[in-house]
């Protein structure tokens, strides 16, 4: 390996079609480990041994990202295939662990965390009386406290009826006038005299689902936005949610952000992936387990239930 290399350049020379957003994860988790090992280049990566015993004490998905940003590295330097295949079946056992952990049942630490859906309400109630009795709507300056309670408000309001990953971060204003000329790079908040939806063309899946994926904001969630708007005088082009300094709040301060916020309000951590179970299981728990009751009076898998014997009737 040669010490001098640049990872962004050799990963993007290597994954042409990678988003530029994956790629910066990849180096990121590789400076991370570079920082750990107190390193001035990544020769160490090249001691199995010596990464796998120094990361095994994190979380195994984090370990999983390591482990797959080195093999990545290593892929588009061409480095020793026997090496590769050892962290690719390291990183293989890894993702069988995480699938394992995504089957019906919530994990242990999940279930500590798992909040019902009344108490979802519940805190956003709370978060609503507060917004109100501070009068945040029509307040001239909002202090940085202000800011932070008004957005967590709508950040799980809106988390609650479009449980998108964390997707609203670096979510940009727009209007519909404007949104075709759009750089893509981005995702939109649109809004109109009398419309407002999401354009998604920055997220995970958007591999399979593309870009421009639309998704229509219903009214009672658009008479929460468009006030916060007012309040935060926001105009097209602006990031719609900033701290109190005017920065972007980038999709890892979110997440830390929601975590804090309900632990404080719930003594649960909530974050967008567990939001997006929590109303998942809210809106189809029942009909989940009513359909594995009947499947199993039928003799047969749900898989079969859904492709021979659920027919549309509209």
């Amino acid at each position: 390996m040669n010490k001098e290399i640049n990872p962004t350049e050799e990963i993007k020379a290597f994954k042409p079609n990678v988003k530029d957003t994956t790629i910066k994860q990849y180096v990121m988790q590789l400076n991370q480990l570079k920082r750990m090992f107190d390193a001035d280049d990544y020769m160490f990566l090249t001691d199995f041994d010596v990464v796998v015993d120094k990361v095994k004490d994190k979380h195994f998905t984090t370990r999983r990202n390591y482990y797959n940003s080195i093999i990545v590295l290593f892929q588009a330097l061409k480095e020793d295939p026997e090496l590769i295949k050892k962290y690719v079946d390291i990183r293989d056992e890894l993702n069988t662990k995480y699938r394992d952990s995504q089957s019906d049942k919530i994990s242990d630490k999940q279930k500590e965390n798992f909040a019902s859906m009344d108490e979802i309400n519940g805190m956003i109630s709370e978060m609503e009386k507060e917004v109100k009795k501070r009068r945040l709507k029509t307040k001239p300056v909002l202090t940085g406290k202000d800011l932070n309670l008004y957005t967590m408000y709508v950040v799980y309001s809106m988390l609650k009826v479009i449980p998108t990953r964390n997707d609203v971060a670096g979510m940009v204003l727009i209007t519909p006038k404007n949104y075709p000329n759009a750089d893509k790079q981005f995702n939109y908040l649109v809004v109109g005299r009398g419309t407002i939806y999401y354009m998604l063309n920055q997220y995970k899946t958007n591999g399979t689902y593309g870009q421009d994926k639309k998704i229509d904001v219903p009214l009672p969630l658009s008479k929460i936005i468009r006030p916060f708007l007012r309040a935060t005088k926001k105009k097209a082009g602006d990031v719609i949610f900033t701290t109190s300094t005017g920065n972007a709040i980038s999709r890892n301060v979110l997440s830390q952000m929601l975590l804090k916020t309900s632990k404080s309000y719930m003594g649960k951590s909530v974050s967008t992936t567990l939001m997006r179970k929590i109303v998942v299981s809210h809106e189809l728990g029942d009909l989940k387990k009513k359909q594995a009751d009947l499947a199993d009076k039928m003799m047969h898998s749900v898989a079969t239930q859904n492709e021979i014997y659920v027919k549309e009737t509209d």
